[in-house]
């Protein structure tokens, strides 16, 4: 007979887990000496090995407990079915937070100076966004609530994926006055395999932009929407209505949104 440490080296395996084991009465050693020591045949070797891999497998004590109590293979294929569904649902988010920290290292970092409200033009490629449902009141409640729904559904994983973000709004000629009042939805940039579930998705047109850097508060956007609406005048500039308020860092300070925001009008 074997002492339970040779025995615990011989199995692969530790004191502790022989003297747990055997305080959950699951597997006990062969005899117990007057003075406490513990002794375990070769032959319990192969039953502790089975009960070592079914912990392995994901198995709790109760569980191989039970089946210890039926030698049926079909009772330990229903308890390994539950394991396979556990195994695959952490492979499948192992996929996801795989693909969203590619795609976060494989954004291009911008590291020109950030300079505000500064009209300038940029030329931005088509972009596919999903977008959150529209907004009715504008208030600090609603975006909250639609930001947060929004993310629920898309995945909050993508919060970090570096891919851009913003708010898409109904704002025709730079209209300060409005901004208000402005119906918008939330966007998140996706890639065509993305799965958006309900959500829908825009296209962001390629094309030349006018754009205007500015602090991500009412008072701040509205002072450079009137900036960039005397700049388009100025400039017999054509826009269409639609104003793109892309975020510029990763990282959302007020209203779903970073510090510092880019807002853009696409050139007709």
């Amino acid at each position: 007979m074997l002492t339970i440490q040779k025995f615990a080296d011989l199995a692969g395996t530790t004191k502790r887990t022989l003297n747990f084991y055997d305080e959950k009465s699951l597997f006990m050693p062969k005899k117990i000496m007057d003075n406490g020591y513990r002794y375990y045949d070769y032959d319990q070797l192969y039953d502790l090995t089975f009960i070592l891999e079914l912990r392995r497998l994901g198995l709790s004590i109760s569980e191989i407990k039970s089946l210890q109590d039926r030698s049926d293979s079909d009772s330990l294929n229903d308890n390994l079915k539950d394991i396979m569904a556990q195994i695959n649902n952490q492979l499948d988010n192992l996929t996801i937070l795989k693909e969203t920290l590619n795609t976060r290292f494989n954004q291009t970092d911008n590291d020109e100076p950030i300079i505000k409200n500064r009209p300038f033009t940029d030329k931005c490629k088509s972009a596919q966004f999903c977008r959150s449902k529209q907004s009715v009141s504008c208030t600090e409640e609603e975006i909250a609530e639609i930001y947060a729904d929004f993310y629920e559904q898309l995945g909050k994983i993508k919060l970090v994926n570096k891919q851009d973000s913003g708010f898409l709004t109904q704002l025709p000629n730079s209209n300060a006055n409005l901004y208000h009042t402005a119906s918008f939805c939330i966007l998140k940039e996706v890639s065509a395999r993305t799965d958006t579930g309900d959500l829908p998705i825009i296209e962001k047109p390629a094309g030349n932009y006018i754009s205007i850097n500015t602090t991500n508060d009412t008072k701040n956007i509205c002072i450079s929407l009137q900036i960039l609406d005397e700049y388009i005048k100025k400039n017999h500039i054509k826009i269409n209505d639609n104003l793109w308020q892309m975020n510029l860092d990763e990282k959302f300070t007020s209203k779903g949104a970073s510090n510092l925001v880019c807002l853009q009008y696409k050139i007709q």
